[in-house]
Parts: C-alpha cells; sequence; structure tokens
C-alpha cells in the first residue's frame, strides 16, 4: 500500500513538472557586450575602448550619447523565449563612475546593433533611436544603478528577433553622468538581466 502511495505521488509529480514552466534569468555576458559613447564637441571621434561611458545635456539638448548593444538570438536561446509574452523583467544595471552634474538619464531602445570600433559610430553619423523613452533613472551619486529594459527587450524581441539592438543612455536637462564601460579597470561592466514568465 506505501509502495502504491509512492509510486502514484511520484507519476503525479512528474506530470505535474511535465506541464510547468517555470521562471529563469539569465545575465548576458559582458564580454559579448558593445559599449560607446558619442561627443557633439568630438563629432568626428570613436570611443569604443575608453573605460567611461559619457551622458551629458546643455539647455536640455544631449551633447554627449551613451550606447550599448546586445544579440537578440543569445537572449532567446539562453532563456527559450519565443515571443515577448515569454519576458518577464529585463533590468539593465550600469556603474556610476562620476557625477558631474546630477539629473535624469532616459532609456532608449534602437533596432540594430554596432561594433565599437566602427569609423561610423561617431556624433556626425549616430544612429537615431526611438524617440519613445523606455525608462528614467534619478542619478545623483556614484554607484550601481538599475534601469527597467523590460521593453527595450520586448521591442528587440519582436522588431527583430534574429538581429543585434542596442539602447542609448540619454541625458535630460543639464545633467552630466559618466558610467563604468565594458573596459573599466575595476571590472565594473554593464550587466543586462532578463527573466522569463512563470507559468
Amino acid at each position: 500500500m506505501k509502495y502504491s502511495l509512492k509510486l502514484g505521488c511520484a507519476l503525479a509529480c512528474a506530470v505535474f513538472l511535465a506541464g510547468a514552466t517555470f521562471a529563469m534569468s539569465w545575465s548576458y555576458p559582458s564580454e559579448r557586450i558593445g559599449d560607446t559613447y558619442v561627443d557633439k564637441e568630438n563629432e568626428d571621434e570613436i570611443f569604443g575602448t575608453d573605460e567611461t561611458l559619457w551622458v551629458s545635456s546643455e539647455d536640455g539638448d544631449p551633447v554627449r550619447e551613451s550606447w550599448i548593444t546586445f544579440e537578440t538570438a543569445r537572449i532567446k536561446e539562453a532563456l527559450g523565449i519565443e515571443s515577448p509574452d515569454d519576458v518577464a523583467s529585463a533590468t539593465l544595471k550600469v556603474y556610476v563612475d562620476e557625477v558631474e552634474t546630477p539629473g535624469e538619464v532616459e532609456l532608449h531602445f534602437y533596432n540594430e546593433g554596432f561594433f565599437e570600433e566602427d569609423p561610423d559610430l561617431t556624433w556626425v553619423y549616430k544612429p537615431d533611436y526611438d524617440d519613445e523613452v523606455d525608462w528614467v533613472e534619478e542619478i545623483d551619486d556614484a554607484g550601481w544603478v538599475e534601469f527597467d529594459a523590460t521593453k527595450v527587450v520586448k521591442k528587440a524581441i519582436e522588431e527583430c528577433p534574429d538581429c543585434p539592438f542596442s539602447v542609448a543612455l540619454v541625458a535630460a536637462g543639464d545633467a552630466s553622468v559618466g558610467f563604468a564601460s565594458k573596459e573599466d579597470a575595476d571590472g565594473n561592466a554593464p550587466v543586462l538581466k532578463v527573466t522569463t514568465i512563470e507559468e
């Protein structure tokens, strides 16, 4: 009797587990990201190997913007994602190295990727990111900050599931902030963490 009861419980559990989907979280490998910034005052220069990613605005207009690129296919493969609905949340974690002027920094989506040392990735030729602001973070001090990147990742999966995508960090007002790039000597590279839906 006890054996039958244990067997019945085991079979029931097996059936339950076979039909269940568990939430999974995965962080994008820092060595696989690309990051850079563009500078209006140095409009023909590239900064893909710099340790700091700058974002600045003057009189409400951006003069330095930071860009970070990821591979959509790698995210989908790692988590078994088939559609944007599979994404529960995504967080972009970046380390603030320096705050020249505190203020808000916006997160925007761009539906293509880039190479860090692309000679065209300058202020003059910088891509047009999505006008929609997907998240805003108030930055006052150095240290780790988190941007909610859920909308960005969902857009990437929907618009081009097999293409790379990028995020643009843009200062609002007259803010000026420096983030650690993946080349940061202390290893404080940006981190994108994606979590799937639990059913």
